[in-house]
């Protein structure tokens, strides 16, 4: 049997995301009702009663198909109100809570409770009011989804991040990056994991395991590796031409060597050794210290060889 012909014409129209589309035909129908139901009436508010009304989904029903969009990133709710783009949120818009509003969703809402809890454990305080409706906000005005505000709430204490404050700033990020669903969650985590174990890389490779890195120091011992693509032989190149250029420690100066070895387009280190070390310009020697004892030559032998043997793993050997 042939298939039959059909025929679509077009007629007065709203837009929908290609997203929505793409990827959400086979959505739950109340969730499908409720969206084309916004889309078709934009920049509106609505009681509850209304929206059942115009789309047969049931009331006990109408949180669940708004928790759907909002969990996959398609929704960002602020409160009550939602938006299809990521509102721009600072943390002194987060409105504050009664303390009858906290303590009816700490006992009626069981993922309120959860959070709750938690962040008293990682804390290691009983909250005051005050932290409570902090808690509260992460959810109900932010807009994190409860999992992903326990993930969060976990990455501040394992990061020292232990203030309201600190965690509420956090959260304004997260949102503000897209980090609203667990998977993105997890996607952060070992991004972050990733950067952290390079900048721990580095400091251990130039004998700087026993300080706490700067944070711009960080962020260049991480681009190093990352954005460069240079492993421990081009770092430890660089930093024997530092030596022997300046006589001592400056990562800004590790850098400039290393960027213009990318842009020369050199990845071995001998032939990067064979160059001739860069020297300060003058009127920046003060920020360089480039002032390289008369020992100089012999320090960058001996530390040289004692890095090439860590890197060979000669040490761990022993």
């Amino acid at each position: 049997m042939a298939d039959k012909t059909i025929v679509f014409e077009n007629r007065p129209s709203f837009s929908v995301p290609n997203e929505i589309a793409d990827s959400y035909l086979k959505a739950p129908a109340d969730a499908l009702r409720l969206i084309l139901f916004l889309l078709r009436n934009p920049s509106k508010s609505f009681l509850e009663n209304d929206i059942c009304e115009a789309t047969g989904i049931g009331k006990d029903d109408l949180s669940a198909a708004f928790d759907y969009w909002v969990e996959r990133g398609v929704l960002f709710r602020s409160h009550q109100k939602y938006t299809l783009l990521r509102p721009q949120l600072k943390t002194s818009d987060i409105q504050p809570y009664s303390a009858e509003e906290v303590a009816s969703r700490i006992n009626t809402d069981s993922a309120v409770r959860f959070l709750y809890d938690k962040t008293e454990e990682l804390l290691a305080r009983p909250l005051s009011t005050t932290d409570a409706y902090t808690v509260l906000s992460l959810v109900d005005w932010i807009g994190l989804p409860p999992e992903v505000a326990a993930v969060l709430l976990q990455y501040c204490a394992d990061n020292g991040k232990k203030s309201m404050r600190q965690i509420e700033k956090t959260a304004v990020s997260w949102a503000d990056e897209g980090i609203v669903t667990f998977e993105k969650a997890e996607a952060y985590l070992a991004a972050e994991k990733e950067k952290s174990e390079a900048a721990r890389k580095t400091a251990k490779l130039l004998g700087l395991s026993d300080r706490a890195l700067g944070e711009e120091e960080k962020k260049v011992f991480v681009s190093w590796r990352t954005e460069l693509g240079y492993s421990d032989d081009m770092i430890l190149a660089a930093y024997e031409s530092m030596i022997k250029s300046i006589g001592s420690y400056k990562y800004q100066y590790i850098d400039k060597i290393l960027r213009s070895w990318k842009a020369e387009g050199i990845t071995d280190p001998a032939q990067a050794l064979a160059k001739k070390p860069a020297t300060a310009k003058k009127g920046r020697a003060k920020q360089y210290e480039a002032q390289p004892s008369p020992d100089a030559e012999k320090t960058v032998d001996k530390t040289w060889e004692i890095m090439k043997k860590t890197v060979n793993g000669e040490d761990e050997q022993k």
